[in-house]
């Protein structure tokens, strides 16, 4: 029997994937994994994508590795609107912002931290301290399930984040 050509760049592709498979000897336990992980991806970053179009957000800096199934940095307007990430085995997706703080600023900082941890508590946003050099890093971030993420709770997570980002400067920045 003669083998026929695939005839469009679907085909192509499925062709290549499965090839790679076989190549690579994937039981068929993990080619299922594997496979349902990109399943699973292409229809994050369409979510993803189209959500921000809806929302006016831009998103650049795509990121995908073997820790983040994908990252995208956002951006409203002229500024700068954080980032949304998720992890491989991640139910949701996090959307936050990281802050960065001189260390001789750390006086200042220890004065008004409880403020802000409490301040952000009550928008759904949570803070993290991570020392970096010399800087502070203060990763202020909200997370969403998959399930959850829709135009309305994307846009009020948004503007939270930004209330929080905004006390932050305030306060500590």
């Amino acid at each position: 029997m003669a083998r026929s050509r695939p005839s469009n760049k679907g085909e192509v592709l499925r062709t290549q994937i499965f090839a790679l498979l076989n190549k690579e000897k994937a039981s068929p336990d993990l080619a299922l994994i594997i496979l349902t992980q990109c399943q699973s991806h292409v229809k994050n970053r369409i979510m993803i994508e189209g959500l921000a179009k809806e929302c006016g957000v831009a998103l650049s800096g795509f990121v995908t590795n073997e820790r983040l199934e994908l990252y995208y940095d956002l951006k409203q307007g002229r500024h700068d609107g954080g980032y949304i990430s998720k992890g491989w085995d991640d139910p949701g997706f996090r959307v936050g912002e990281i802050i960065d703080v001189p260390k001789w600023n750390n006086a200042d900082m220890k004065e008004h931290l409880y403020a802000l941890l409490t301040y952000c508590a009550t928008q759904g946003v949570a803070v993290t301290i991570e020392e970096k050099g010399n800087l502070i890093e203060l990763h202020l971030d909200s997370v969403i399930y998959s399930e959850g993420l829709n135009k309305r709770v994307f846009e009020q997570l948004l503007h939270h984040l930004q209330e929080c980002v905004e006390k932050a400067r305030e306060l500590i920045a």
